[in-house]
C-alpha cells in the first residue's frame, strides 16, 4: 500500500510542474521535482520509515533495502554541486501534471509560477512512496501529488533575473541616453582634409 506524506520546505532543482521533461528520443516523459533536504532534517528519518513500510509489504519483513531500488540517494555520494552537499534527495515523477497551489494555498497564477518556480526555490510537496517489481527490477518509487510554492531562496544553475543584473544601471537618467544618441547620429559637416573613399580608393 502506498505511503502518503507531505514534505516540507524541500529546495527543488530540474522542476518540470507545469510541463513534462522529454526523454532522450524527444517523446514527452513525466512531471518531475527533484528534492533535496538536509542529512539532519527530522523529516528524513519519517521518509525512511514510510520507504520501509512500503518494501515490507511489498517484498516481505526479511527484504534487503540494500537490494533493491530505493528513492532517498545520497547526494555526497552520486551528486556534484554544492546544493547536495551534506544533503539526502529523492526524484518525484508523476505522469499527470500536479496541482500548484501558492503559499496563500491559492491556485497558482502566472506570475506565481514566475516568481516561485524555479530551481533553487522551497517548495511544499505531496508526495507518496509505492513499491514496484517489473521482470526482476524491484524497488521503491516517488509519486509526485501536489505541489505549494513556498519561498524564493537561491537560484541554482546560475540563472538570475533581468533586475538583478542590471541594478547598478538603473539611476542612468533617459534623457541622458537620448542626448547621446542625438550626438552619435547627428550629421557631420565634412572637412576638407577628410578622405573620399569613393574618389580616393578604385577598385
Amino acid at each position: 500500500m502506498p505511503q502518503k506524506m507531505i514534505v516540507k520546505n524541500v529546495i527543488g532543482v530540474y522542476p518540470f510542474l507545469t510541463e513534462p521533461r522529454k526523454n532522450q528520443d524527444g517523446s514527452l516523459g513525466k512531471y518531475s521535482l527533484c528534492c533535496i533536504l538536509k542529512k539532519d532534517d527530522p523529516q528524513i528519518e519519517q521518509i525512511k520509515r514510510a520507504i520501509a513500510t512500503v518494501a515490507k509489504e511489498k517484498f516481505g519483513e526479511k527484504v534487503k533495502l540494500g537490494a533493491i531500488k530505493l528513492p532517498l540517494r545520497d547526494g555526497d555520494a552520486e551528486k556534484d554541486g554544492d546544493e547536495f552537499k551534506n544533503s539526502y534527495f529523492f526524484n518525484a515523477n508523476s505522469g499527470n501534471r500536479p496541482q500548484i497551489v501558492n503559499r496563500f494555498n491559492e491556485k497558482a497564477t502566472e506570475q506565481d509560477l514566475e516568481e516561485y518556480c524555479y530551481s533553487g526555490a522551497t517548495f511544499h510537496v505531496s508526495i507518496s512512496f509505492y513499491a514496484f517489481d517489473n521482470q526482476g527490477n524491484r524497488g521503491v518509487a516517488c509519486g509526485l501529488n501536489n505541489v505549494m510554492l513556498r519561498k524564493k531562496t537561491e537560484h541554482i544553475g546560475g540563472g538570475a533575473s533581468a533586475q538583478s543584473e542590471f541594478a547598478e544601471f538603473a539611476d542612468n537618467a533617459d534623457d541622458e541616453f537620448e542626448n547621446q544618441d542625438k550626438d552619435l547620429y547627428a550629421p557631420q559637416n565634412k572637412k576638407s582634409d577628410d578622405v573620399d573613399f569613393e574618389e580616393d580608393f578604385q577598385f
